[in-house]
């Protein structure tokens, strides 16, 4: 069954998705969001995603929101891009340490 991704091409977020998809060869297809108009706050929409954000994976029964969540479910699927263990502890440690300002005190 081919995946679904809600999405529009003026959300950097559904491009991080869809090109996550299409660079791992998993067959999906666009289903336009028209966000801007409102589509996104009909009640049909908000059955996908209470939130009423872009971009949903749907496959079947399933479904996904949040591009970053959407790219871990391509790796956990594929394998594709996984890295190790320790590198992904590494990038996820930096980024942390350089993003979040600690108060003096614990600092």
């Amino acid at each position: 069954m081919a995946i679904k991704l809600h999405c529009f091409g003026e959300s950097g977020n559904a491009y991080k998705a869809a090109l996550t998809l299409e660079l791992a060869g998993i067959n999906w297809s666009p289903v336009y969001v028209d966000f801007f108009g409102g589509a996104a706050r009909s009640d049909g929409y908000r059955d996908l995603n209470i939130m009423a954000e872009a971009p949903i994976l749907v496959q079947g029964d399933f479904s996904l929101s949040q591009s970053g969540a959407i790219q871990q479910w391509v790796v956990d699927q594929t394998g594709n891009w996984a890295g190790s263990l320790r590198t992904n502890t590494k990038c996820c440690a930096g980024y942390f340490l350089t993003t979040i300002k600690c108060p003096p005190k614990l600092a």
